[in-house]
């Protein structure tokens, strides 16, 4: 029996289905993660905008608005792992002479994973990696890290402080995601900057763990953490729907740029890194 996924709905099937193009080759990296990511998201800006129409349930479709948007967050992520690592998995089986680093070798494949029959390239190997995370969601800097880490340089990892921070001069960036713009942070002394740039790191993540929470909050709890049931407004919600999706596009960007490189150190040819990436 095929499960759904719990962030958006979709069975393994229709997942299969949305990643293969008319000619039956994988889409290029990460693109249907990120191609999922943006529909459902669309679909919590539909239920935002729309709260007003129903006064009664107003204010729950604006937390409706809040849990789709940081769904779309945990899946995308769950889903840009499975994409990368199922696609480093493809590659070794291509060229088998390849050393996989430790982190690769020791991954726990479920033995149905192997045994899955498919005509479709490195399907198996994706449907292997999605089950790694199936049952957790990623929805912490920690996690992130942890998942995404590995293939980025020893300490640049994809939340590091120097990536993040340089983030700040992105046309999206706002102040409330950093408490400092990119002309201030250039204009402190420069004896300063590293406890400024440390300062600027903990607050985004401080804007997201806060983010997640209320989720966290509206699914367990009702929206109602202690006594009384949360306030909420559309304004607040159009922030957070947007600080996700800044999060989202940033990072993908990131793994974007830097996985034809992590090909390329991991010693793979230009044939084999071609061919696993689109």
């Amino acid at each position: 029996m095929l499960e759904g996924c719990s962030a958006c709905g979709l069975t393994c099937a229709e997942t299969a289905g949305s990643i293969q193009n008319f000619s039956g080759s994988l889409m290029p990296v990460l693109q249907t993660a990120k191609s999922h990511f943006d529909t459902d998201l669309t679909r919590a800006r539909m239920l935002m905008n729309n709260a007003a129409l129903l006064p009664a349930c107003g204010d729950d479709m604006l937390r409706s608005a809040l849990m789709f948007a940081v769904g779309a967050c945990d899946a995308y992520f769950a889903d840009a792992y499975a994409d990368v690592i199922s696609r480093v998995l493809r590659a070794k089986e291509l060229q088998p002479a390849v050393v996989l680093p430790d982190r690769l070798n020791n991954l726990r494949i479920p033995v149905t994973a192997i045994l899955r029959q498919t005509s479709m390239p490195g399907w198996r190997w994706r449907m292997a990696a999605r089950e790694l995370v199936e049952k957790e969601n990623v929805l912490s800097f920690a996690q992130i890290s942890g998942l995404f880490n590995q293939f980025f340089p020893k300490r640049r990892g994809l939340l590091s402080r120097d990536r993040v921070l340089g983030w700040i001069s992105d046309p999206q960036a706002k102040h409330r995601h950093f408490g400092i713009s990119a002309a201030q942070l250039a204009a402190v002394p420069a004896p300063n900057v590293d406890a400024q740039k440390d300062k600027a790191l903990a607050h985004f993540e401080a804007r997201f763990v806060a983010i997640f929470q209320r989720r966290h909050d509206c699914i367990h709890c009702c929206d109602r953490p202690r006594v009384a049931i949360q306030t909420i407004n559309l304004l607040a919600v159009q922030k957070k729907i947007e600080d996700v999706e800044f999060l989202v596009d940033r990072c993908h960007a990131e793994l974007c740029d830097r996985f034809a490189t992590y090909l390329d150190d991991l010693g793979f040819n230009p044939g084999t890194r071609n061919q696993v990436m689109t």
